[in-house]
């Protein structure tokens, strides 16, 4: 890098700058490229132009900054917590679990959400775009707990919604097996869908918030 400034600074005090970039810029086959972006005109202290150089420095060969994705835990609480209206005394709990027996031994089966109304209505997260192992897993859990969960007797009439997520990836036939899947055993909504807070209302039994 200091042997570059020194080669900058040699060229812009000798008046050979642009015809350097434009020699350079020239050359095919090499691992950098050098492009003319234009004239700064300022006037100003020192520190100034330091400070004009690294911002420009940073903007024009910097990382290129990535868009942030929201995560499906964001998208799933915004979903819950911030676009729908719950009647007076009702509410969506976080990390909720049952005891139940499995073969005499006592087991808890834990959900991401639960909401009490007239019937339990018991809600997972599940991210489509987990490597195919993880994801197997998380299916199979999830199946595990629905099955297990239904011997629970103090559940009012259970229904259950997983709440999905594909992140960056694409639909896939290995995806879509699971995803077929959990709808065999429960309502599946897409977090990212422009509906899907409609479809959560829905299947809750609650309205929207007018914002929503």
């Amino acid at each position: 890098m200091k042997a570059w400034i020194e080669y900058v600074e040699y060229h812009l005090e000798s008046g050979t700058f642009r015809e350097q970039v434009n020699r350079l810029s020239s050359n095919a086959g090499q691992n950098y490229r050098i492009d003319f972006r234009g004239t700064i005109h300022f006037s100003g202290s020192e520190a100034e132009m330091n400070g004009l150089a690294e911002n420009l420095f940073t903007e024009l060969v910097g990382e290129p900054s990535s868009t942030a994705i929201q995560s499906i835990d964001d998208l799933a609480n915004d979903l819950l917590f911030h676009r729908l209206r719950f009647p007076a005394n009702h509410r969506v709990e976080r990390d909720v679990s049952y005891r139940v027996n499995l073969r005499g031994e006592p087991i808890e089966l834990g959900f991401d959400y639960r909401y009490e109304s007239d019937h339990t209505t018991l809600l997972d997260k599940v991210s489509l775009s987990a490597p195919e192992r993880t994801l197997r897993r998380t299916v199979h859990d999830l199946m595990f707990r629905i099955e297990h969960v239904r011997e629970y007797k103090e559940l009012r009439r259970p229904s259950f919604v997983t709440l999905y997520d594909l992140g960056k990836s694409r639909m896939s036939d290995q995806i879509e097996r699971h995803l077929r899947l959990i709808e065999r055993f429960s309502h599946t909504v897409d977090v990212r869908d422009e509906a899907a807070a409609e479809d959560v209302a829905d299947k809750l039994g609650v309205p929207l918030l007018q914002s929503a």
